[in-house]
């Protein structure tokens, strides 16, 4: 039998994407921040843990589109949590706009071009000033305590777009991968093919066995694996 882990890993659905409650003993640290609208998935989540609002310390944002920073205000608001986020994508976060990504199939390159021209407006969401920006690795001891915990940068998906590591064993990473389509873990939208492989090459070197998307079902590393082998041959 695995020895327990020392930490507790809760999603959260707000919306059509994931957040991701990450406790240690009285310590929260919240990763992404859902659709708006929808703060009242949050606070069923901590009430089933017996926390408040004002335990969650730190928002990690995996990326800053509208879906992922919905409910950041609030939270904030009701918190007093710091916000991290990586420096490409902090200019975007401040003036409340991060353009849809190239789409990644036929469709969703259709999809992507309406939605920076026509559709623009749904991009947009409540400015916020981060309070922590990173450029590379993040230590994040000091609101995990007892837990060896760090943020990555995985971009492509965005060239902001960060994955948080729990201990070599789970690791949350937004729209790095998606969890929506049987046969794939490939996102629907990328900026950077190429970079999001690397991306998950750095996913896979860390030993990680499970990992959990913005948009889905966690799924093992196999799937993973097998995604990478299958598209690295063609991108």
């Amino acid at each position: 039998m695995p020895p327990e882990k020392s930490y507790t890993l809760t999603a959260v659905p707000m919306g059509n994407s994931n957040a991701y409650l990450l406790t240690a003993g009285a310590f929260a640290v919240l990763v992404d921040a859902g659709c708006g609208s929808k703060i009242k998935n949050l606070e069923a989540a901590l009430e089933q843990k017996n926390l408040k609002f004002s335990d969650i310390k730190l928002v990690i944002l995996t990326h800053t589109h509208y879906d992922h920073v919905g409910c950041l205000p609030e939270i904030r608001e009701r918190s007093g949590a710091k916000i991290l986020v990586h420096e490409a994508e902090a200019g975007n976060l401040e003036k409340g706009y991060t353009p849809f990504p190239k789409g990644t199939m036929w469709f969703t390159k259709i999809i992507s071009g309406m939605a920076n021209g026509l559709l623009s407006s749904k991009a947009k969401y409540p400015p916020v000033k981060a309070d922590i920006v990173i450029k590379g690795e993040y230590d994040l001891k000091d609101y995990l305590p007892g837990v060896k915990a760090q943020v990555i940068s995985t971009p492509g998906h965005t060239a902001g777009s960060i994955s948080v590591i729990l201990q070599n064993e789970d690791a949350v990473v937004g729209d790095t991968l998606f969890s929506v389509m049987p046969w794939t873990v490939f996102p629907p939208f990328a900026n950077d093919e190429k970079q999001l492989l690397k991306s998950w090459e750095k996913l896979a070197e860390t030993g990680c066995a499970t990992f959990y998307p913005g948009h889905g079902n966690e799924f093992p590393i196999a799937k993973l694996v097998d995604n990478y082998r299958k598209l690295s041959a063609r991108i």
